[in-house]
Formats: structure tokens, C-alpha cells, sequence
């Protein structure tokens, strides 16, 4: 977790106790405008037939980012806002601060429903369909900055430098962050900033900014504003046209995010119909199953969970959509004894991640069957999803950007920038044979419950789950659940599936829960169990710009696979991708080509 900022309300306006400062003046929208927006010729960078690119040192209570984003969705001009925070609003004072100034900015109802929690690192946020991208940073600027360059990005339009005074945050106006605030930037980035100080003024020319004084009275005596005069990065062009190989979760994830990024996408799917394989699922559980040692690992999880949400929330309790916000609850299990539980929520519930234990009589209560018995403690995940995975594998599909053609098996690559997320048969294709994946079998079963379960209206997750079924059983007028799914590395008969399903609520089988049908597909995981996102990468090391994957998620494809198709996204725009340099080793592909050069390869891969 990041410590958030010690905030103080004093009349009405967010103040810093850490620098003593107001956030902004009482005329916020209106200081944005001739501190930030008028200096710089925002009113002609909206009129250059191109999406906009503004970076900002501070996000504080996101009013630059609103202003933004208000004037651009009027303008229909795409933005990719991009802000850096060391001490973000807690959660709970954004949620104060859009409650209160959602009437005349709407875009803060947007940014509250969608604000990260407090973790460390990238998170990116698509808003408006997409119209709107922002990108935040948790942490301190140089390094997210430096990460940004390192990946490569864009340049910028437009820099806001609104960061506390000099002489209270001389972190903010370091040279050295100065310098590298350049080092994004092309022939006419704007700069502009709040203070005028004479060292700021020095340290932006040093790093390439040709600066003006800008008188601010009578509400302050100057502010500054720049531009590049360098030749600086060039500006590279997105991909116009993507391919995608797989019309699962993930495949539709990747070719959402890519067709509101502004590129035609053709999915090719080999079977009949999008949604097989382990997408084919009726009933799913977006479930982050947390771990709380700190961990890039855990942070990972943290992080996909947010972002799933966040993605999903347009869709879900809209009919038809197949997502429905019913939240889950998780009960121990061998992996995730009691004591793991606690330790869950009191490491995440105070990111904002809305998980809290409750205990026995309260959870039955919360799931719809209070005659229920269940262990104690149970940890409850407010906002988590049941999942109808193939009407929402096909709403994500619903797109004009998007062509979907079946019955089409592919073994070659096509002539576009292609995606795989085809499962196993990513190593049909040419280079992708050295990704270590391996399968797992699954079976669902429809039950219609006889006793405590009947009324479930709230998924449970252990070793398993069991959730009301989202209603696609035609025809059906009574409550019907479903209960699973089976881990078999070697497919089982259905009976000895069944049997194991019922062992995933104790009341199931007691209450004898009879069968309506079974679901079976086939999860594709990677050898360490984290998925495998990104391009492809020779025996050299040599990354492959025009060859992706999105793979190997496993039982958490509802969860993984939305970060996975912005990360690729990322890509498709020529942008860096929104993940902190830990967690994003841990499911590049190139992992696997460092562990073969020690050890060999494994799960038969070949060089």
C-alpha cells in the first residue's frame, strides 16, 4: 500500500497538512483554465485532428484531469491523460471531493467510480468508451517518469506542473525530473506551470523549453509557460490494423481494447462460435483470490482485480451483458486457511479494494441462504462479478471496429500486427513454440439445489465455487446453480467431476443437489501459473514488435485478461505499457527464454 495524503478540509477545500498548502484555489475549474489550459493554446491543440497526449506532475484531486477531460469529449478529440501522484487522495476523500463537484464537472462521477487503489505503480483507466485513457502513476515521479522512457512512449503535447511550491515539494522540481519531463517531448510541447520560481524557469530551459512569464493578476502575480524547441521524439504511428487468433475472454478483451483505441480488428476463431474452450463456462466468478505477502506477485493480482472491475463497469447489470455485480464471498480453504483470510483484508481493505471479513450468521445472510452453515471467517468482496462468460465474451465482441470470422483455423501468422490468445495453439505458430503452457481440464455443473442453497442469490469461492447461475438455462423456472470448476491435468469421467463439485459447499451434497446438465473446456496454464502477455522474443532475447500473445490465464481469465488486452493496447498505440517493471516480468514471455538459457526447456517446448 501507498501512503495516501494527510488531508485536511478547511472550509470546504482540501488542504495538504504534509505541505501546508490548498490544493487549489476556490475557483478551481476557473484557475485550471488560465493557470494551465490558456497559457499553453489548449482551444488550438483541440482543433489539430489528433488525440491529444497531457502529462501532469500532480494529480491531487484530479481537477486538471476533469477539465481535461470535459473540454476534450466536447471537442471529440481523443485524450491519453497521464498524471504522477507520490501521496494520492485516499478513496474515500476522492469519493468526497466527486460527490461534491460532480454536478458541474461530470467526468469526476466517472473518475470516482473507476479511482485505483492504493498501490503502488501504473494504473490506466479507460473511460468514455475509451475516448478517454488515464494513466496514473503511484509513487514518486522521477522514477515513474524514468520507467516511461525506458519503455519508450509517445511524446507529449502538454505538461501541467502542478505539484506543491518549490520551497514545500523540491522533490517535484528536481533538474534531473526537469530534464527528463524533456525528454518526452517534441517540436512544440507545452509546458506550464503554477509557479513561477526563477529555478524552475532555469531547470525547464535547461531541458529544452523556451519559457514565458504569465501574468496571473489579481489572483497571483505570474505563472510560466513553454514550449519545445528541440526536434525531440518523433511522433510514431499506431497500428490501424490488428489481427487477433481467438475469440475467448482474453481474445475479446484484446480486440475491444484495440478497436476503441482506433484500429480495425479482425478475430479469427477456429470453432464455430466465439466463447469455447474454457470461455464456454455459463458461470463465473471474477474473484481475485488476493495474496498479501507484498509480493510483485500479489500486487499483480491486486492490481488485474482493480482494473477487471473498473473495465467491466459499463457492462455490468446492463441486460444482456453477462456481467452481473452480485459480489462473492470466499471461505477458508487449504490454500487460503482462516488466518490467510485475515490477513487479506487487513492488508487490502484499506487500499480501497472493498474487502472486509464477516462471519458465519452474516455471510449466510449476504449469499441469500440463511440457513446455511459456513466456516468462520468468511472474507466478502463487495464489488465482485458472476460472469456469464459467453454472452460477455460476445458483448465484448459487439464493437463496429471489430470483424469476427469462425470456423477458420490459422497455423501461420497474418500479414497484420497479430495477437495470439488462442490457448495451446499458440505454439502452432512459428516462434511461440518455446512458451511453457500446459493444459488443465474442467468441468461446471447446473444443479438444481434442494435445501440451504436453493435461495443463493451471491457466489462462494473456496476450493471451487458454487453461484447462482446467471440465467441461461432456457426454459427454466426454478433457481439453478452451478458448482465448480475441476482442476483435472487428465480428463476424469463426468460422474467422478460431478462428484468432486459437490464437495465444494459442504450442504451441496447433504442436500442432495441434483444435475441438469455439465460444461466441460480446457484452461491453458503457464508453467508458474501467471499469465503470458506480450510479444514474443527469439532465443537471443530479441523482441518481436508485430507478433503478441495473451495467454496461460488460467481459472483467472475474467480477471487477468482485461490488464492483459490494455497492455497490448499500449502497444498497438506505440505507447508504454501501464504496469510497474516487476509485474510486468512476471508474465512477460520473455521470462521463459531467461529460465530455458539456465535450465532447458520444459513442457516440450522447442528453441
Amino acid at each position: 500500500m501507498i501512503e495516501p495524503a494527510d488531508l485536511l478540509w478547511r472550509d470546504g477545500q482540501p488542504y495538504s497538512r504534509t505541505f501546508e498548502d490548498i490544493y487549489h484555489a476556490r475557483d478551481g475549474r476557473q484557475e485550471v483554465e488560465r493557470v494551465f489550459l490558456q497559457p499553453a493554446g489548449f482551444d488550438q491543440m483541440l482543433t489539430s485532428g489528433r488525440g491529444l497526449r497531457l502529462g501532469e506532475l500532480g494529480f491531487g484531486t484530479g481537477l486538471n484531469f476533469v477539465v481535461a477531460a470535459r473540454r476534450c469529449l466536447a471537442a471529440h478529440v481523443p485524450l491519453h491523460f497521464i498524471s504522477f501522484e507520490a501521496a494520492p487522495l485516499d478513496p474515500a476523500d476522492l469519493d468526497r471531493v466527486s460527490r461534491e463537484r460532480q454536478a458541474e464537472e461530470p467526468v469526476y462521477r466517472e473518475l470516482s467510480d473507476c479511482y485505483p487503489p492504493l498501490l503502488p505503480g501504473w494504473h490506466q483507466r479507460r473511460l468514455y468508451d475509451g475516448r478517454v485513457v488515464l494513466s496514473l502513476f503511484f509513487g514518486q515521479a522521477a522514477a515513474g517518469i524514468s520507467d516511461l522512457l525506458d519503455q519508450g512512449c509517445q511524446p507529449f503535447d502538454l505538461w501541467l506542473l502542478d505539484g506543491f511550491a518549490p520551497d514545500r515539494n523540491p522533490a517535484m522540481w528536481e533538474d534531473g525530473l526537469l530534464a527528463d519531463i524533456g525528454r518526452t517531448a517534441t517540436r512544440g510541447t507545452r509546458v506550464t506551470t503554477f509557479t513561477s520560481a526563477g529555478r524552475v524557469r532555469r531547470g525547464l530551459g535547461a531541458a529544452g523549453f523556451d519559457m514565458r512569464r504569465v501574468d496571473q493578476r489579481p489572483h497571483k502575480r505570474e505563472s510560466l509557460a513553454g514550449a519545445f524547441t528541440g526536434e525531440g521524439r518523433p511522433r510514431l504511428l499506431p497500428w490501424s490494423r490488428v489481427s487477433v487468433v481467438g475469440a475467448g475472454i482474453a481474445g475479446a478483451s484484446v480486440a475491444r481494447a484495440a478497436a476503441e483505441a482506433g484500429s480495425e480488428v479482425r478475430v479469427v476463431e477456429q470453432a464455430s462460435t466465439p466463447a469455447s474452450g474454457a470461455s464456454a463456462m455459463p458461470a463465473t466468478v471474477m474473484h481475485p483470490r488476493l495474496h498479501h505477502d507484498g509480493s510483485p506477485g500479489s500486487t499483480l493480482r491486486a492490481v488485474a482485480y482493480a482494473h477487471a472491475l473498473a473495465a467491466v463497469a459499463r457492462f455490468a447489470d446492463q441486460p444482456g451483458t453477462g456481467v452481473h455485480r452480485t459480489g462473492a464471498l470466499q471461505i477458508p480453504s487449504p490454500n487460503y486457511p482462516a488466518e490467510r483470510l485475515a490477513e487479506v483484508a487487513r492488508v487490502f481493505a484499506p487500499t480501497g479494494i472493498d474487502v472486509r471479513l464477516v462471519e458465519g450468521p452474516e455471510a449466510a445472510e449476504i449469499a441469500g441462504a440463511t440457513a446455511l452453515s459456513l466456516p468462520r471467517p468468511v472474507l466478502w468482496f463487495a464489488d465482485a462479478c458472476l460472469v456469464d462468460t459467453p454472452t460477455f465474451t460476445q458483448t465484448l465482441l459487439d464493437h463496429p471496429g471489430i470483424e469476427v470470422v469462425t470456423g477458420c483455423r490459422l497455423d501461420d501468422w497474418p500479414d497484420d500486427l497479430t495477437i495470439l490468445a488462442c490457448g495451446m495453439d499458440v505454439r502452432r505458430f512459428d516462434g511461440a513454440a518455446y512458451l511453457e503452457l500446459g493444459r488443465v481440464h474442467g468441468q461446471l455443473d447446473v444443479l438444481r439445489p434442494q435445501g440451504a442453497l436453493a435461495g443463493l442469490t451471491v457466489p462462494i469461492v473456496g476450493n471451487g465455487y458454487v453461484t447462482p447461475m446467471p440465467g441461461r438455462i432456457p426454459g427454466a423456472v426454478e433457481n439453478l446453480i452451478a458448482a465448480g470448476a475441476t482442476y483435472e491435468y487428465e480428463p476424469w469421467p463426468a460422474d467422478r467431476a460431478t462428484r468432486r463439485n459437490l464437495t465444494h459447499v459442504d450442504r451441496l451434497e447433504q442436500d442432495g443437489a441434483l444435475p441438469v446438465r455439465t460444461c466441460r473446456g480446457e484452461r491453458t496454464v503457464s508453467s508458474d501459473r501467471n499469465p503470458v502477455v506480450g510479444p514474443l522474443y527469439d532465443a537471443d532475447g530479441q523482441s518481436c514488435v508485430e507478433r503478441l500473445v495473451s495467454v496461460g490465464h488460467g481459472s483467472m481469465g475474467t480477471v487477468t485478461s482485461h490488464l492483459a488486452a490494455d497492455l497490448i493496447a499500449a502497444r498497438i498505440r506505440r505507447s508504454f505499457e501501464p504496469l510497474a517493471a516487476a509485474e510486468r516480468a512476471l508474465i512477460s514471455p520473455l521470462r521463459f527464454r531467461h529460465r530455458q538459457a539456465k535450465r532447458g526447456y520444459r513442457f516440450g517446448a522447442l528453441p
